[in-house]
């Protein structure tokens, strides 16, 4: 399982949730938004809109580990202009929150994550 504390959208006091490991981040959240429980308007899921674009810290993590966009995920951030020149051609890149990402592409580690948009 991948316990997730879910921050943005204005909200006052972040949200612990629990998802399963491998699932993606935005399938994890989507009933919480459906509930009227996260401030969600993300509605696409495809991995083209760019409006699920979030920032993720590994919680417990000393080191972030490298991570390798996907083409789709790398051409949406960087049609966004949310990509340095370095960063859209680098293979890898550390998985902090100063990289920003798209929820219909992350997959959920074990451990925990702190998600902000």
């Amino acid at each position: 399982m991948t316990r997730l504390i879910l921050q943005g959208g204005g909200m006052a006091a972040p949200l612990e949730h629990q998802a399963p490991e491998g699932s993606l981040l935005i399938d994890a959240v989507r009933d919480l938004a459906r509930d009227g429980r996260l401030p969600l308007y993300w509605r696409c899921g495809q991995g083209t809109c760019g409006a699920c674009l979030v920032r993720i810290e590994h919680a417990g993590s000393a080191a972030a580990a490298p991570v390798a966009l996907s083409g789709k995920e790398r051409n949406v951030l960087a049609r966004k202009g949310v990509l340095g020149e370095a960063e859209r051609s680098a293979a890898t890149l550390p998985d902090t929150p100063a990289l920003p990402r798209l929820a219909c592409h992350v997959a959920l580690p074990a451990g925990w994550l702190k998600v902000s948009w």
